[in-house]
């Protein structure tokens, strides 16, 4: 007989001798039961833990949850990611020969506890019929890197975060002064005294073909989705670090695996909640961090319940319509709408037109590496969970007047006359050039309001070494043209709103600083101004493409 009314420690052997720590919380009655079971890294969210499994056991469910290895009261070392799929499979086992499991087993978490889940999911026992993951994928390189440019924001506050070493800085001051080293390759050594051979390894190999992210493991969890076979409730945020990640790893899975599952996108960040000052109304339709949708998903896949959801659909928030609505399969527009960039002498303020103009014009900037573009707002972000009032605020936030620095190119269109729902992946197709032997760019697609308040979108970045998702070298002042694609969103544009884009080169601490010289941006030590050229009209159609839903039709 089991003490339903306490959550009981196990330290449970691994095949090695290691002992995980291991809590399981059991619901009133008599057993056997169905068994939801999570694992984590972060000592300091047990407590939490502890109360969601108190929730879970409030409706049926024996709640095992798990402390990775080498962390909190777990034996071993701790190495990111390395054992999490032997550990988590030997745990299922040990899971499995319990009298009080009924035979159904459930995996659920988000973030790193979402990461645990995709690196079993391959080769999972019969017991376990489903996995609810939640903000993240197992897309690695991506998540570093966009077209060759590092994601400080997230990875280097992570990796602080949980090196499992004493800093010799201030907790408080870590982050900000890990961002400060160069070349960054030392980052390690000037803040612990030692090496952290996994991050060295994600800062230096900034190309997706290296053997690093293409064979071995990162080449290896990136396939697991299209080996799944039982089906997934996945929930992502439109301002999530983790959603092209989520995205991607959704659109693997098998089409009969997909069939029989389900993904939900809201306006969250990777809290699963909102963050800012736009109104978000009914964001939370599933309950608080879609706990009434992961309810519904385990008592029909557990229990034999009907599921109200529809299988095989994506159901996505639509900012500015405080909406959602459902999409089979994936979400698609019905057309692309293109916006030209152009240059005007009005308060150096450029135009966005539907129409491109016939003669050729450019416009340049200096793009000074010492003084970096802040970012403000956005997907790629994580350090704003530090709590820290320095930290880059994430989401769709107010944005700066336009052409606010020099450095920074704006373009804003007329009026538009009738609403504009995006859906899917906003495109930027730029010209240009610069005289250093590589750079980057940067775009900001933003809504201007009626009054003249501004908030961002999407945005997205490129270096012109690893422009276009491939590899290149860059002859100096050669005309080159950049795809950028940024993530995907639902966003009505409302009429009497304007559009407005960004061009720059640089957006700190989101992006790494490129420092305009060719190479690893990680073994960098010096830096240099850039001359950057934009080109527009002619045979230079610098635009910005839109897939839109025709409102007539709109879901």
């Amino acid at each position: 007989m089991v003490d339903t009314k306490v959550i009981k420690q196990y330290f449970v052997p691994m095949k090695d001798g290691t002992r995980l720590s291991t809590y399981v919380q059991f619901p009133e009655g008599v057993g056997p039961w169905p068994v939801i079971f999570s694992r984590s890294p972060y000592p300091g969210m047990l407590e939490i833990w502890k109360e969601r499994a108190k929730l879970w056991a409030e409706h049926g469910y024996v709640f095992v949850y798990q402390e990775c290895r080498g962390t909190g009261g777990s034996e071993g070392e701790w190495v990111p990611f390395i054992y999490e799929k032997t550990d988590g499979l030997n745990s299922l086992d040990w899971i499995i020969n319990q009298d009080w499991m009924d035979g159904n087993i459930a995996t659920y978490g988000a973030s790193y506890s979402g990461v645990v889940q995709w690196c079993m999911a391959e080769e999972l026992p019969p017991q376990v019929k489903t996995m609810f993951i939640s903000v993240t994928g197992i897309e690695r390189y991506r998540q570093n890197y966009m077209n060759g440019m590092f994601r400080h924001d997230i990875y280097t506050l992570w990796a602080v975060g949980n090196s499992g070493m004493e800093s010799r800085f201030p907790l408080e001051n870590t982050y900000e002064e890990a961002l400060r080293v160069r070349p960054h390759i030392e980052m390690d050594t000037h803040i612990y005294g030692k090496k952290l051979p996994w991050y060295r390894d994600w800062v230096t190999n900034v190309e997706e073909q290296s053997p690093f992210w293409s064979s071995g493991l990162w080449a290896e969890m990136k396939e697991i989705p299209r080996k799944i076979e039982v089906p997934i409730m996945m929930v992502a945020g439109w301002f999530d670090h983790n959603l092209d990640a989520s995205i991607q790893s959704y659109k693997k899975l098998p089409k009969q695996v997909r069939d029989e599952s389900i993904m939900i996108i809201g306006p969250w960040v990777h809290t699963e909640d909102i963050y800012g000052d736009l109104d978000y109304s009914n964001h939370d339709q599933f309950g608080q961090q879609q706990f009434k949708a992961a309810l519904a998903w385990f008592d029909h896949h557990l229990k034999g319940i009907d599921c109200e959801l529809s299988k095989g659909s994506v159901y996505t928030y639509i900012i500015r319509e405080q909406k959602w609505s459902k999409w089979n399969g994936w979400i698609k527009g019905d057309e692309f709408v293109s916006y030209y960039l152009t240059t005007s002498d009005v308060n150096k303020v450029g135009t966005l037109s539907t129409n491109i103009i016939e003669e050729t014009i450019e416009q340049s900037y200096q793009y000074d590496p010492e003084e970096p573009v802040p970012t403000n707002g956005g997907s790629a972000l994580l350090a704003y969970l530090s709590g820290s009032p320095k930290a880059a605020k994430p989401g769709s936030v107010p944005q700066f007047e336009p052409g606010w620095r020099k450095d920074v190119l704006s373009f804003v269109s007329e009026t538009i006359d009738t609403d504009m729902q995006i859906v899917g992946e906003i495109k930027a197709f730029l010209y240009v050039s610069s005289d250093a032997e590589d750079t980057s760019f940067t775009v900001t697609i933003m809504e201007v309001f009626p009054d003249g308040t501004t908030y961002n979108i999407r945005d997205g970045i490129s270096s012109l070494r690893y422009r276009n998702n491939q590899s290149y070298h860059y002859r100096p002042g050669d005309v080159e043209k950049l795809e950028i694609e940024m993530w995907p969103v639902t966003w009505t544009i409302k009429k009497g709103s304007r559009i407005r884009v960004d061009v720059s080169s640089s957006n700190f601490p989101a992006y790494h600083i490129h420092p305009n010289y060719a190479g690893p941006w990680a073994l960098q030590k010096e830096t240099k101004i850039a001359n950057q050229t934009i080109y527009f009209g002619g045979n230079y159609n610098t635009n910005i493409e839109f897939p839109i839903v025709k409102m007539d039709g709109k879901k």
